[in-house]
């Protein structure tokens, strides 16, 4: 018996010696167990909201996890999930306490993307593991090494893991010592042997939940969405769903994006099984991506293929951040699950869109445009890329010209102003809304280009995308937009209807 539980038998034969009358301890036993209920079940709230709580009111198997990322369930002090955060901010946040956060990191940049997490899209998580290519504590929570179990065979003379011997003798902060050396490409490196070591550590230490989504540190995950999108599916089963890319013809989800195992798929990729990730660990230091080889790692020991998470041909679970998604017919009422290559800003912001949702589901393309960019696209932004990519016109005679791919190039048909559209962005917009479908366009070394979605885009780089002689017009990149068309469009698309899931 757990000693820490107080004997309410005794309670109840002190209180039946002293009445002696059964109604009386009837009264006093339902009166005594509806307390006991009742504290257990606020001692588990009061835990998952950043307080101290009793084993004895935690599952069995909660009780028996240790080692995680920010603590473990045994330390009820370090398994502070929610980083006291005030109940009533989490208070419709979904209930998630079956899917397990798995962010996968390096130290170059764990301090620029994760402290950022910790405090919007994870605040409310019950539990979550952060792993790394070192050991290190942020803000309290624990950054698990991923790679401590790589072969050493695998490493010894590899210089794939020069940046991971470097860091660990680093007595500062890691971009301190890196001053003055292009760090991106090593961690690009290094990156490629994790996946498997983090997804076999992350079932070592939680081995009960119904999924595992594993995702990049600069991915964000609309909770809600993916709530109600796995309600769908049967976790018991083998699932591995995610946005699919190839490399050589082999199908593989995009680690970016982040992917999607149920229980079923974890328990036969690991379970009763040692060293797993240890087999693959060779073949690492002659693949490109870590993604790919998970993949690879997945189908031969589970036998499962991914399945792309997509309706229409658009991801839910998606490589996109809010001012690169395109939005068009195919995706205004699609609804998502992630977005990657987001900064910390663009977190925060969508951290704050969907508490002033509160954390309603599904989120769609359209809330992401009507928070991101509706209200910001002026008709014209000089240095800037609007991205626009559906068809170019360009001179075909002009040096350089051959780079550019013949089916988004167009060049039969044309009517006057499209012969001319590549001359100058005057020409270009001129071009776009005689097009009844243009809603954009860009002008920039010598080509038009036009598309039919809506993107808001970035700042141009200072890389001429034709001729290889540009003049100054050339040399400029300029953007444009047709406001009222754009306007007209939304206005004519404000209803999605029901929500339709990805079912692959």
């Amino acid at each position: 018996m757990d000693t820490a539980r107080p004997s309410y038998t005794r309670i109840l034969s002190a209180y039946a010696a002293r009445f002696r009358r059964p109604w009386v301890v009837f009264l006093v036993s339902t009166a005594i167990l509806g307390l006991v209920a009742f504290t257990t079940s606020h001692l588990r709230t009061a835990c998952a909201y950043g307080g101290c709580c009793p084993s004895w009111t935690m599952p069995v198997h909660y009780r028996s996890w240790g080692g995680s990322s920010g603590g473990s369930h045994r330390d009820q002090e370090t398994s502070v999930r929610l980083l006291q955060a005030d109940r009533s901010e989490c208070a419709q946040f979904p209930d998630t306490s079956n899917i397990l956060l798995v962010m996968k990191t390096g130290a170059s940049e764990a301090y620029a993307r994760v402290p950022t997490q910790l405090l919007t899209n994870m605040r409310c998580l019950p539990d979550f593991l952060i792993f790394s290519d070192m050991e290190q504590t942020i803000a309290g929570h624990e950054i698990l090494d991923s790679l401590d179990t790589v072969l050493p065979e695998a490493k010894s003379g590899n210089k794939d893991f020069g940046l991971y011997a470097r860091q660990k003798k680093c007595p500062l902060a890691q971009e301190d010592c890196n001053g003055g050396i292009k760090v991106a490409p090593e961690a690009w490196a290094l990156d490629k042997y994790k996946n498997i070591h983090v997804a076999e550590k992350a079932y070592a230490l939680r081995p009960y939940h119904d999924w595992y989504i594993f995702v990049d540190a600069d991915t964000y995950v609309v909770w809600p969405t993916l709530v109600e999108w796995l309600a769908q599916f049967d976790p018991r089963k083998k699932h591995y769903m995610g946005s699919v890319a190839l490399l050589v013809g082999h199908p593989f989800a995009h680690g970016g994006s982040g992917y999607v195992l149920s229980q079923g798929t974890m328990r036969a990729f690991f379970d009763g099984k040692s060293g797993v990730a240890n087999k693959y660990d060779m073949a690492a230091k002659t693949t490109c991506c870590g993604d790919a080889l998970f993949s690879k790692a997945v189908e031969e020991e589970t036998g499962v293929d991914v399945k792309n998470a997509y309706h229409e041909q658009w991801p839910t679970v998606n490589g996109e951040q809010p001012h690169s998604l395109a939005y068009g017919e195919k995706q205004w009422c699609q609804p998502i699950v992630t977005m990657h290559h987001v900064s910390s800003h663009v977190v925060s912001e969508m951290n704050a869109l969907e508490r002033a949702r509160k954390f309603s589901s599904p989120m769609r393309i359209r809330d992401i445009y009507q928070h991101f960019v509706q209200g910001e696209l002026p008709r014209t932004r000089e240095g800037w890329d609007n991205m626009s990519d559906d068809v170019h016109y360009l001179n075909t005679t002009a040096p350089g010209a051959d780079k550019w791919k013949s089916g988004k190039v167009k060049t039969e048909g044309l009517s006057q102003l499209e012969q001319e559209a590549h001359l100058s962005f005057h020409n270009c917009r001129l071009a776009c809304q005689n097009l009844p479908d243009c809603l954009q366009c860009r002008h920039h070394g010598g080509v038009c280009s036009m598309s039919t979605t809506v993107k808001h885009g970035r700042p141009a780089q200072n890389k001429s995308a034709g001729a290889e002689e540009d003049t100054e017009e050339d040399d400029r990149w300029m953007s444009g937009w047709d406001l009222e068309r754009i306007e007209a469009w939304v206005r004519g698309h404000e209803e999605c209807g029901e929500v339709v899931w990805p079912t692959p």
